[in-house]
C-alpha cells in the first residue's frame, strides 16, 4: 500500500495569498509545447532565492548559439519508451533531453518515471513501476512541500556495461518562492511561482570488480507563469551521478531552457573543447592521453571523496601515467588545457 505523505504548508503571507496556484484544473494537457530557447548549461540555478516577493534575474543568460528545444505534453504510447511507462497518460519532453512520464488525479500528480540521455550512460531509464514517486499534490502553493519515497528500476550502461538494477529513492516537492521573473529583452514576468523537485535515487552498478553503491541527484526548477499557460515558462534541471558518499560527480548534465530567447550567444567554437581520449578505460593500472594539449596542459585525479591524488604536468599527446598505486575504483580526471577544462571518468580494476 501507498506509504502516508508527509505535508506541511507554512502560514501565508498577505502577499503569497495573491500567488498563482498549481492544481489539476491547469495541468498541461496532451499536445501542449513550447519553442524554447537552449542556455549556457553554468547558467546559476538561483536556489538561494526563494520566498514571496522575490526577484530571479536571468538576463544576462546566454543562449547555445541560437539553438531552440521544444517543451511538449506527449501521449506516453507514443514514444520509443511506452513499454517502461504503461500506467502513465501523459509525458513532459523537454527535446533531446530529459522526458517525464506522470498520470494525475483530481489530488496528486504521480511520476512513473523519467528518461533522459547521457553521452556515458547512454539512454538512462528510471522506471518508478514498484513504487510511483509523488511529485505534486493538489492544489500546490506558495510555500508549500511535501516529500515521498519511490522504488523501481534503472536501465544504462557504464563503463560499457549494460546495468539494470533496483532503486529506490526520496524526493522534496515544494513551491520555494513566488515573485518576478527577469528573462533578456527587458521582460519582466510578475507573479510567477517557482516549482522546486529534489530527488535522489539509490541503486548499485556492476564494473567487473564488485559492486559500487551510486546515487543520482535531480534538481528540477520550473518557473509557471499560469495567467499567460500551463508548461513553464523557464526550466533549469541538473542530474549528476556519484559514488555514494563522494563529493565529486561521476557524470554531470545541466539543461537550462527559456521562453525568451537570450540577446547574448555562445558561439560553436567557443562550444567545441579539444578533443580528449583516455583509454584503455577500464585500466587495469596504466592510462593513456590523446589530444591536441597546449605546452601548459596538466591534469588531477580525484578520488570519489574529492581529495586529489595525483598531478600531471605537462600533458602530451600519448603521455603513459601509471596508476596502478591506486585502489581500484571510480576516479575522475579534469585536464586543463588551452584555458578549457574538460572533466573525464576512469574505472580502475
Amino acid at each position: 500500500m501507498k506509504k502516508r505523505l508527509l505535508f506541511a504548508a507554512m502560514v501565508l503571507t498577505s502577499v503569497s495569498m495573491t500567488a498563482q496556484t498549481l492544481n489539476f484544473s491547469n495541468e498541461p494537457n496532451l499536445g501542449d509545447s513550447k519553442q524554447m530557447f537552449s542556455c549556457d548549461p553554468l547558467t546559476s540555478n538561483l536556489s538561494a532565492i526563494t520566498g514571496t516577493g522575490v526577484t530571479w534575474d536571468y538576463t544576462t543568460i546566454v543562449g547555445m548559439n541560437n539553438a531552440q528545444q521544444i517543451v511538449e505534453v506527449m501521449d506516453p504510447a507514443t514514444l520509443p519508451n511506452a513499454a517502461s511507462f504503461p500506467l502513465s497518460t501523459k509525458a513532459l519532453s523537454v527535446q533531446n533531453s530529459i522526458t517525464n512520464y506522470f498520470s494525475s488525479t483530481a489530488n496528486e500528480r504521480t511520476s512513473q518515471g523519467f528518461v533522459f540521455q547521457e553521452a556515458t550512460l547512454g539512454t538512462v531509464i528510471a522506471k518508478y513501476d514498484v513504487d510511483n514517486q509523488v511529485v505534486m499534490q493538489y492544489p500546490f502553493g506558495a510555500n508549500d512541500f511535501f516529500s515521498d519515497i519511490f522504488s523501481g528500476s534503472l536501465d544504462f550502461s557504464f563503463n560499457g556495461t549494460p546495468q539494470t538494477p533496483l532503486c529506490n529513492g526520496n524526493s522534496l516537492a515544494t513551491i520555494d518562492g513566488q515573485g518576478t521573473l527577469l528573462l533578456p529583452n527587458a521582460t519582466s514576468i510578475s507573479n510567477v511561482i517557482r516549482y522546486k523537485l529534489t530527488d535522489t535515487i539509490f541503486t548499485q552498478v556492476d564494473p567487473g570488480f564488485g559492486l559500487l553503491d551510486i546515487e543520482f541527484v535531480r534538481n528540477q526548477y520550473e518557473y509557471y507563469d499560469l495567467a499567460t499557460g500551463n508548461l513553464p515558462v523557464f526550466m533549469h534541471t541538473s542530474i549528476l551521478v556519484q559514488q555514494l558518499g563522494g563529493s565529486t560527480p561521476l557524470l554531470e548534465q545541466t539543461v537550462v531552457v527559456s521562453s525568451v530567447e537570450p540577446t547574448l550567444q555562445m558561439s560553436l567554437a567557443t562550444l567545441d573543447q579539444t578533443p580528449l581520449t583516455i583509454f584503455p578505460n577500464p585500466s587495469e593500472g596504466t592510462i593513456h592521453f590523446s589530444g591536441d594539449f597546449s605546452f601548459d596542459a596538466c591534469a588531477r585525479i580525484f578520488d570519489n571523496s574529492g581529495r586529489k591524488i595525483a598531478t600531471i604536468e605537462s600533458l602530451n599527446n600519448g603521455q603513459s601515467v601509471d596508476i596502478s598505486f591506486l585502489n581500484p575504483g571510480i576516479y575522475s580526471v579534469i585536464v586543463l588545457n588551452n584555458g578549457e577544462q574538460k572533466t573525464a571518468t576512469v574505472l580502475l580494476k
